[in-house]
């Protein structure tokens, strides 16, 4: 798994060329693949900071 702040890169990319393109159908699909991103980064998130307490809780 990517480390979360990637995730929010890639949806950041996204978002940058849903603004670049003219067409609708193009910066549609943008943004749905910005939205995508975002959620992996959500969903990463989560996880990376489960396994941080994990690490914390051990002796």
């Amino acid at each position: 798994m990517k480390h979360p702040e990637e995730y929010a890169k890639s949806a950041e990319e996204s978002l940058q060329q849903a603004k670049d393109h003219s067409t609708e159908e193009t910066r549609e699909a943008r943004l749905t693949e910005a939205a995508v991103w975002a959620q992996l980064a959500q969903a990463a998130a989560t996880v990376y900071a489960a396994d941080q307490q994990r690490a914390s809780e051990r002796p």
